[in-house]
């Protein structure tokens, strides 16, 4: 499966900046999951749980979410959350 690199940062600091397969988001309307080439997109993230799935494989990343934005262009997914906390296995 083709990758894509995708970040997350805060105000305080980047938690994340990775390849991966898939990224899905609490959008406010619903959870939503970017594969590569996925169309340009900004919306607004609800509180919830974001899931990296890593190109190399591996187990799913996982953080915890507090607000924010979530930008997708053709390369690259963007987080920019109010707060975010990894999320223990």
């Amino acid at each position: 499966m083709a990758s894509f690199k995708c970040d997350i940062v805060t105000p305080a600091e980047k938690l994340a900046a990775c390849e991966v397969e898939m990224v899905v988001v609490p959008g406010v309307e619903g959870e939503m999951g970017f594969l590569a080439g996925h169309a340009p997109l900004v919306s607004v993230l609800a509180d919830g749980e974001i899931r990296l799935t890593p190109a190399e494989g591996g187990p799913v990343q996982r953080y915890e979410v507090k607000g924010g934005y979530v930008q997708v262009t053709d390369d690259k997914v963007i987080i920019l959350a109010d707060s975010a906390t990894p999320v223990a296995a």
